[in-house]
C-alpha cells in the first residue's frame, strides 16, 4: 500500500549546506525550474539546513525564496557534523507535516523532473525508500574518470558482485525519497543518522541498513537523475588523500556495526595488501597522472582502515 492515501502527499526537499554560497545559489536556481508534473506545488517545500549558520546563507535563502514555485524554509543547525544536519532536517520536515522527505546534496544539480520521478515510483510501489540515480560530473578530468574512484551506479563493480548489505547500487542520500513512517520507526531506537558516522561518513548507508532490517521496502527510480558537481579540490592529491582516508575509516565503522569478525578481518587484510602493493608501484606511477592519483587514493584508504582499526577513531572529514 502507498505510504500516503492522499492524492498529493506533503513533500519536503531537504538540503544540508555548510558555507558554500556558490553551490547553494546554483541549486536554488535549478529549483526555480522544477517540474512537478501533476503534483501540487503547495504541497512541496524546500528545507535548507545551515550547518554553519551565517548571515550570507540565510540571505541567499531569503532572496531566492520568492522566486521559487515552492515554499522555502531556512533552519540553522549550529552543531557541526553531517549527522547533526541530516537529523535536524528530518526533525524540521516532520514537524512541518511532511509525509515524504527527498534528500539531495547542495553541490549537485537535479534534472527538473527528478522529484516527480521519485514520487511516481513511490506511488507505484508503496516503497519506504526510493533511490534515484546520478550522472558523473561532466567537468571531471579524464584521468579521474578512468581511475574508477568516482563511479556512476551503472558502472559500479557491485552490479557484477551483488549489492553489499542488501542495498541497491543506487543507495545514497544524494537522490533519495523516504517515507515518514520508516523514519519514525528508526527514530524510536536512536538517532536516524547515527553520530557514530558523523566524522567518517557512511551515515546514510547505516540508516538504510537499519531501516531495511525493520522491514522497509526499497525501490529504485532510474528516471530520477542528479548531475554530480564536485568541487575542484576533490580532484587534487590532497582531496583524494582526504577522501580515501575518510572512506577507509567509514568501511571499518560499517563492518563493526553491520558485519562480523570475518568481514572486519578481510577488510584489514585487503588494506594491508593494497598499501604494500601501492607503495611498491608508486615510483612507477609517476608516468601516468591517473595511475599516480589512484595509488595515492588507495594508500590513503588503506591507512584510514588501519587507523580506525587501531584507534577506534575517524578522520573528521565532515566537520572541517
Amino acid at each position: 500500500m502507498p505510504l500516503s492515501t492522499t492524492p498529493h502527499p506533503r513533500v519536503a526537499i531537504c538540503v544540508c549546506t555548510h558555507s558554500r554560497s556558490d553551490v547553494l545559489t546554483r541549486l536554488l536556481g535549478m529549483i526555480e525550474q522544477i517540474d512537478l508534473k501533476h503534483y501540487d506545488p503547495a504541497q512541496v517545500e524546500m528545507i535548507v539546513i545551515d550547518n554553519r549558520p551565517n548571515a550570507e546563507t540565510r540571505g541567499i535563502c531569503e532572496q531566492a525564496g520568492p522566486r521559487l514555485p515552492i515554499n522555502l524554509h531556512y533552519s540553522p543547525e549550529p552543531t557541526p557534523g553531517i549527522t547533526y544536519a541530516r537529523n535536524h532536517a528530518v526533525a524540521v520536515a516532520l514537524e512541518r507535516g511532511a509525509d515524504l522527505l527527498a534528500f539531495i546534496d547542495d553541490d549537485d544539480q537535479p534534472r527538473s523532473d527528478w522529484l516527480a520521478q521519485l514520487l511516481d515510483r513511490q506511488a507505484a510501489t508503496g516503497a519506504d525508500l526510493v533511490f534515484g540515480t546520478w550522472i558523473l560530473d561532466e567537468n571531471m578530468p579524464d584521468w579521474a574518470r578512468k581511475t574508477g574512484i568516482f563511479r556512476s551506479p551503472s558502472k559500479s563493480k557491485q552490479e557484477k558482485k551483488g549489492a553489499r548489505y542488501g542495498l541497491p547500487d543506487y543507495a545514497s542520500t544524494c537522490n533519495l525519497l523516504v517515507g515518514r513512517a520508516i523514519l519514525e520507526r528508526v527514530g524510536e531506537v536512536g538517532p536516524i543518522f547515527s553520530h557514530d558516522f558523523c566524522n567518517s561518513g557512511g551515515e546514510d548507508k547505516d540508516f538504510f541498513i537499519r531501516a531495511h532490517s525493520l522491514g522497509a521496502n526499497l525501490a529504485t527510480a532510474e528516471g530520477s537523475v542528479i548531475h554530480r558537481r564536485h568541487e575542484a579540490e576533490r580532484y587534487t592529491a590532497k582531496g583524494l588523500i582526504k577522501r580515501g582516508f575518510k572512506n577507509g575509516c567509514s568501511g571499518v565503522n560499517m563492518a563493526r556495526h553491520h558485519g562480523d569478525g570475518k568481514r572486519l578481518f578481510k577488510i584489514q587484510m585487503i588494506a594491508l595488501a593494497k598499501l604494500f602493493i601501492s607503495l611498491i608501484l608508486l615510483p612507477f606511477s609517476i608516468f601516468s597522472k591517473g595511475f599516480f592519483m589512484h595509488s595515492l587514493y588507495r594508500m590513503a584508504k588503506s591507512c584510514g582502515t588501519i587507523y580506525t582499526t587501531v584507534t577506534g577513531r575517524s578522520f573528521k572529514y565532515y566537520s572541517r
